[in-house]
């Protein structure tokens, strides 16, 4: 139980420190999770106290891969959260009244992360031009449903491919990470699928002795590049369950 401030933002890890620690746990060959929370985590964590915010996010729930009612995600979310090495958690000066509600849902947990960082790390690692160095030359495992289009771009940067696999909704996780279990000749697991990415970092790092990240959106802008845009995403993948 933790009794203090819940200003996770005044201990937030720089990137360079979290590539550190990533490549520490390899090096070890020690389990070690990156699991973030964005709005949509945020918003079943913040359920039941608050159930406006998950009635809000009702029109990106398929998309985000949620296929189970809120209290199952709910559930899952605490677990991860408690369990992952490194928190991503919405920085303040990145989205500040989803960082209050962060701070709301910790208070609320009496947790307080031992090792955060901004929710955006990975996209800001791409930005900056730091994730294709680091990752060259890594054996990577690439789960989500863009990840096989993604192949071919990580291969041109010169990261090694040791697979990847579909992973639509909760109800895959069971099934990606006996793949996961099974296929040992990966260093890291990248992770864009969603909420389901975000519950299952911790699993796979926990059960592989690997190093597990939930990648996010990053994967997304390194397809679309400058035609990245979340809402067609989300429109595009609604729109072929209309037909």
């Amino acid at each position: 139980m933790f009794e203090g401030t819940y200003h996770f933002e005044n201990q937030l890890l720089d990137n360079m420190k979290v590539i550190k620690l990533l490549d520490q746990a390899i090096k070890q060959k020690k389990g070690f999770s990156l699991a973030r929370f964005g709005i949509g985590e945020i918003s079943y964590l913040s359920w039941p106290a608050n159930g406006l915010l998950v009635q809000e996010f009702k029109r990106y729930e398929s998309y985000a891969g949620v296929s189970n009612s809120p209290e199952i995600i709910r559930w899952e979310l605490v677990r991860s959260l408690r369990d992952t090495d490194i928190a991503g958690l919405i920085a303040p000066w990145r989205l500040d009244p989803w960082a209050k509600q962060t701070r709301t849902v910790l208070k609320q947990l009496k947790f307080m992360p031992s090792k955060a960082c901004c929710a955006w790390i990975m996209q800001s690692l791409l930005d900056e031009g730091t994730l294709w160095p680091w990752l060259s030359n890594k054996r990577v495992f690439l789960v989500g449903r863009r990840s096989k289009e993604a192949e071919i771009v990580f291969k041109k940067q010169g990261v090694q491919i040791a697979g990847s696999i579909n992973l639509n909704g909760y109800e895959e996780l069971n099934k990606v990470q006996n793949e996961l279990q099974s296929n040992q000749k990966w260093e890291i697991a990248l992770i864009s699928a969603g909420i389901p990415a975000t519950i299952l970092a911790p699993r796979i790092a926990k059960f592989t002795q690997k190093v597990a990240i939930d990648f996010g959106h990053a994967l997304d802008m390194i397809l679309d590049g400058k035609e990245y845009k979340h809402s067609d995403l989300v429109k595009k993948w609604n729109d072929q369950f209309k037909k």
